[in-house]
């Protein structure tokens, strides 16, 4: 037995319509799991679950709201009878130096960054916490360690969920739930292909290329298993070794 195998079980992945979040849906899959792309665009997550086959489900979700989460898990929980993993995917990062973020976009991305991962953990919990058993995983990043001049706020919101994870995994641990994240490099999603930065951080990756969001679903895949049967509290980096240089 493939010792990363999920068949039977069932996983919520916020802002799964595409990106890392779409690619870590997919991973699961390809290991058994039955998976819910959450994201605030319902259409996009119908859409892009249609697109992955008939282990996967869409469903809209705004990660700001309890009511649209607890909403989203009530019919995970009446369709499957069963969560088992729940991956923190969804973010935003809006450009803007000290001098350019006004007050309502700082409040837009902890909004989603950081207060959306508290608010899924807590909803998420609950069928966790009567199975004895779960997995949560939450997407960071490098520019949670490093100085972020023109991100500042997404990199603090990001930092901020580093102490979510181990608060969390504490809280969790005797409920047989383990908290994890996972910090992504540079990684090559059609936005930032796009926006055409990639370019400028490969020079200083030792391994010479961005990462695809499969390199991070891998990573969460792992996480989320059986077969992590150990680690919790812990944010895994996977930059490909950007943050040694």
């Amino acid at each position: 037995m493939d010792t990363q195998d999920l068949k039977g079980q069932v996983a919520a992945i916020t802002g799964g319509a595409q990106g890392i979040g779409h690619a870590i849906a997919r991973c699961l899959q390809d290991r058994g799991a039955t998976v819910w792309l959450l994201d605030i665009d319902g259409p996009a997550a119908e859409k892009a679950a249609a697109g992955l086959g008939n282990k996967a489900r869409g469903c809209a979700a705004d990660v700001t709201d309890e009511a649209s989460l607890t909403a989203a898990r009530d019919r995970i929980m009446e369709r499957d009878g069963r969560i088992d993993i729940l991956v923190n995917n969804a973010g935003v990062y809006p450009a803007g130096t000290l001098r350019e973020i006004t007050p309502e976009t700082w409040d837009k991305v902890f909004a989603i960054n950081c207060k959306g991962v508290f608010l899924a953990s807590r909803v998420f919990m609950e069928p966790m916490i009567a199975a004895s058993y779960g997995r949560m995983v939450s997407i960071v990043t490098v520019d949670a360690y490093i100085p972020k001049p023109n991100m500042p706020h997404y990199a603090a919101s990001k930092a901020a969920v580093l102490s979510l994870v181990k608060t969390f995994a504490q809280e969790l641990g005797p409920h047989g739930i383990m908290v994890n994240g996972v910090s992504p490099g540079p990684i090559a999603t059609e936005r930032a292909k796009s926006e055409g930065w990639l370019a400028k951080h490969i020079p200083h990756i030792p391994l010479g290329r961005a990462g695809e969001p499969e390199d991070i679903a891998e990573v969460v895949a792992f996480l989320a298993s059986p077969a992590n049967r150990f680690v919790t509290g812990e944010t895994v980096i996977a930059s490909g070794g950007i943050t040694m240089v």
